[in-house]
């Protein structure tokens, strides 16, 4: 008896190490299978994201200046917020098609976020820990599609549940580094673990569980670590800010700045698709938790403190994403999921025997959310940036200009595109257009009426102008922007197409019949 123990033990963690093994498998081949299932690009900013990288790796690694958006707060104060993210990236520079480095980049981002929601799971002891990344997968059309992103989010996603994770049952050592990860990535995102620590303080609080400052410390720590470790760390603060809060007060003032989809709230249909299926597990697991009456033990207050700090992330989250933007959806669905797994662990901590009913019953609701999911997320990479996006007008700018000389792009969002295959220029703004209105508010304006094409002739330097106030577009194109091209696509700015092509003054140089580049002659 005494030798058999042993070995029934080594076999269980041999079981145990199979089975991580197998989900790792699992989860490899489906981020594997979401971003190659079609040849598009998820976001746009995957192109500038790729391009920053390869500049890091041939001119080095601490120089973060970056001229290349003319006008705009990433210039003026030389820093890079997703320093981190850019230094990850780097391996994917090498190679030569640097369109196939972003797919496959978007495939090890993916899957090391679904690894890491994985990782938190399992060491809070969750029962079926494999169903619940991919339920994540799953679960919710809009958190799919920007799973497939090459961008920094994903993976300051799955560190924020890791932190969660080791603050509950961990070492104050392991979340040093985990949150000095985080911010080094992703620095305008370190307020997630801040808010993180305050869910878990009340949830111990509620419990009259004992607070471990320790841990908040070493949070603390790494958040600044995490800051210290890159070329500028203070203007990097700055442009933080300008991405955090100063949007959250435009936003606030309802001041109309031209965002992206995920930066707006969602309509309803939105929410019905994305948040009900997860309502429905819930409020599932929530009927089994309650059938049974089930009360803290000690072997399962762990899972407590989880239900009710996720409990109020969730909240959290929904009412960010439902008055601000539609991102926090994936914050909101994981915290979400992590609710369900809690409750459910919990009953099944109580009813062992009915271990298989519940993991049948769990295969059959990926299943069916799996039908709403699917379907949306296909349409939605259908209608994603095609791999060649913006490539013939950037080229022809690439071989027909000067270097650094500025093109004016009438959209913010042209600038990952036009900097990816065309790096030679420089451009009026890019990633978000909040860092060009922090830069200077007049010019703002002035390209914004532009873009949204209310202004061909004359611009304007304010939300509201008088006629007196208004200022002639080529004045404001050479003396404000020194540009010298200004490029559109016909589809977005017809008014400005078709006005400049009547007026002499603006030679046509280039017109693929999407594209088009106009040259700006001197006053």
């Amino acid at each position: 008896r005494s030798t058999a123990l042993p070995g029934n033990k080594m076999n269980i963690l041999k079981s145990q190490k199979v089975q991580t093994l197998l989900v790792i498998l699992i989860l490899v081949i489906i981020a594997i299978v979401l971003q190659f299932a079609s040849p598009n690009i998820a976001d746009p900013d995957g192109f500038y994201h790729i391009r920053h990288a390869e500049i890091y790796r041939t001119n080095g690694i601490w120089d973060s200046s970056f001229p290349w958006t003319q006008f705009s707060v990433i210039k003026k104060y030389g820093a890079d917020i997703w320093y981190g993210f850019h230094i990850f990236l780097i391996p994917f520079t090498y190679f030569n098609d640097l369109v196939f480095g972003i797919k496959v980049a978007g495939a090890a981002i993916t899957f090391v976020a679904l690894a890491l929601f994985f990782w938190a799971v399992k060491r809070l002891g969750i029962k079926l820990p494999a169903l619940w990344p991919i339920l994540l997968v799953a679960i919710s059309p809009d958190v799919l599609y920007r799973l497939t992103m090459t961008r920094p989010h994903n993976i300051t996603l799955g560190l924020g549940f890791l932190i969660f994770s080791f603050f509950i049952k961990g070492r104050a050592r392991s979340l040093l580094i985990i949150s000095a990860l985080l911010s080094f990535i992703h620095l305008a995102l370190s307020w997630i673990p801040i808010l993180i620590v305050l869910a878990l303080v009340a949830a111990k609080k509620l419990q009259k569980q004992n607070i471990e400052w320790k841990k908040i410390v070493a949070i603390v720590a790494g958040l600044t670590i995490g800051l210290a470790a890159r070329p500028n760390p203070l203007e990097a603060v700055k442009l933080a800010f300008v991405q955090v809060v100063q949007i959250f007060i435009a936003k606030l003032n309802q001041i109309p700045l031209y965002f992206g989809r995920e930066l707006k709230s969602p309509d309803i249909y939105s929410i019905m698709q994305n948040i009900l299926p997860l309502l429905i597990i819930l409020t599932t697991a929530w009927i089994l938790f309650r059938r049974k009456k089930i009360v803290p033990v000690p072997e399962t207050r762990h899972w407590f403190t989880a239900l009710y700090a996720s409990l109020g992330l969730m909240m959290i989250f929904m009412i960010l994403t439902l008055t601000v933007a539609r991102r926090g959806y994936d914050s909101l669905i994981g915290y979400g999921i992590i609710v369900a797994a809690a409750l459910i662990s919990v009953y099944l901590h109580k009813n062992p025997q009915r271990h298989r009913a519940i993991l049948s019953v769990a295969i059959i609701i990926i299943g069916l959310v799996s039908l709403n999911t699917l379907p949306l997320s296909k349409k939605y990479m259908d209608q994603a940036w095609k791999p060649n996006y913006l490539k013939e007008v950037s080229l022809w700018l690439k071989e027909n200009t000067q270097p650094q000389e500025i093109v004016f792009n009438t959209h913010w969002d042209y600038f990952g595109g036009l900097f990816f295959w065309n790096p030679n220029n420089y451009y009026i703004s890019g990633m978000d257009p909040v860092f060009q209105y922090a830069y200077d508010e007049p010019l703002y304006w002035k390209a914004h009426f532009l873009a949204i094409d209310k202004a061909d002739k004359l611009t304007c330097g304010k939300i509201r102008c008088t006629q007196e106030e208004t200022e002639d577009t080529h004045t404001a194109l050479i003396k404000d922007f020194k540009a010298s091209y200004l490029m559109l696509r016909q589809s977005q700015n017809p008014k400005l197409y078709f006005y400049l092509v009547k007026d002499n003054k603006f030679p046509l140089v280039f017109d693929n019949g999407q594209e088009a580049v106009f040259k700006i002659p001197p006053l």
